[in-house]
C-alpha cells in the first residue's frame, strides 16, 4: 500500500468514518486532514503524511523570495508555494484551521499543505493561552511541509465599519513585522488579511496593509529585507499595484 492510501485508511479509522467521497486520493486525504483533531496521531502517520505532502509539493513550482528585490514586492500566486522565512495565515479566533473539507480559504490551504503538525501545535498554544485569540496578535509555528520556514498566524477583524476595524487590522501587520524582527527574519509574505469571508473591503484593507508596512520599514525595521504582498485575485492585484505605485 502506498503512503497516501495508508494515510487515508488511518485517518478514516481515526475519525470513525464509514464511507469516503468518490474523488481523487489527494482530495480525500485533504478532506480527512481538515476534519481531524490530532490528539494522538502516531509518529508513523506523521512520517507517511510528510512523504505524501513532499511528493505533492515536488510536482509544483516554488517561487523563492530571493528572486525579488529588497523592499516591498507585489506577487500574484499561491502562498503555499512561496519559499520565505515566514508566511502569514489569516485565521479565525480558534486558531485551529478550517474544518470544512476541501474549502478554498487560505487557512485551509496552509494547514492542508503544511500538515497536521500545525493544528497539533496550535492546539497546545491555545490550550496554554486558555482563551480565544484576540484580533491583531501573532502566533508562530513551523512551516513543516511548506517551502517557508515559519507560519505567522493572526486574526483580523470581521468588518463592521467601525474605527476599531482599522486599528485591529493595523495591529495584525505590526505584530507580524515585530515578530519577524524579533526572530531576525529576512522575509515576510502577507496575504490579504480580513478580506473574503471577513468582509473587509479590498481597497480599504489594502490601504491599511501598505500604510502599515511602509511605515514600519521606514521607522522601526531592524532585520527585515523583503516584504511580499501575496494576492490571489486580479482585483486585489490591481488595488495593491495602484497603491504601491
Amino acid at each position: 500500500m502506498n503512503d497516501i492510501k495508508w494515510c487515508i485508511d488511518y485517518l478514516k479509522s481515526y475519525n470513525d468514518i464509514e464511507k469516503l467521497p468518490d474523488t481523487t486520493d489527494e482530495a480525500v486525504f485533504r478532506a480527512l486532514q481538515n476534519i481531524t483533531m490530532p490528539y494522538n496521531l502516531s509518529e508513523e502517520f506523521y512520517e507517511k503524511q510528510d512523504r505524501v505532502l513532499q511528493d505533492i509539493l515536488c510536482k509544483k513550482t516554488i517561487t523563492d523570495v530571493s528572486e525579488f528585490s529588497d523592499g516591498i514586492t507585489l506577487y500574484k500566486g499561491d502562498i503555499t508555494l512561496i519559499r520565505a522565512d515566514a508566511i502569514v495565515n489569516a485565521c479565525n479566533n480558534k486558531m485551529l484551521g478550517c474544518f470544512v473539507p476541501g474549502h478554498n480559504c487560505i487557512d485551509n490551504a496552509i494547514h492542508s499543505f503544511a500538515g497536521l503538525q500545525v493544528r497539533r501545535d496550535m492546539m497546545k498554544i491555545m490550550e496554554e493561552q486558555g482563551h480565544d485569540e484576540p484580533n491583531g496578535d501573532c502566533k508562530v509555528t513551523s512551516g513543516y511541509n511548506l517551502p517557508s520556514r515559519y507560519i505567522f498566524h493572526t486574526v483580523g477583524p470581521i468588518y463592521s465599519g467601525k474605527v476599531q476595524d482599522e486599528v485591529d487590522l493595523s495591529n495584525c501587520y505590526i505584530s507580524c513585522l515585530k515578530k519577524a524582527d524579533e526572530m531576525r527574519l529576512d522575509s515576510v509574505v502577507f496575504c490579504c488579511l480580513s478580506t473574503g469571508v471577513f468582509g473587509y473591503p479590498n481597497e480599504k484593507a489594502a490601504r491599511v496593509a501598505v500604510n502599515q508596512v511602509e511605515k514600519y520599514l521606514q521607522e522601526e525595521n531592524k532585520f527585515i529585507k523583503k516584504v511580499v504582498f501575496n494576492v490571489f485575485l486580479d482585483k486585489d492585484y490591481d488595488v495593491y499595484k495602484q497603491l504601491l505605485e
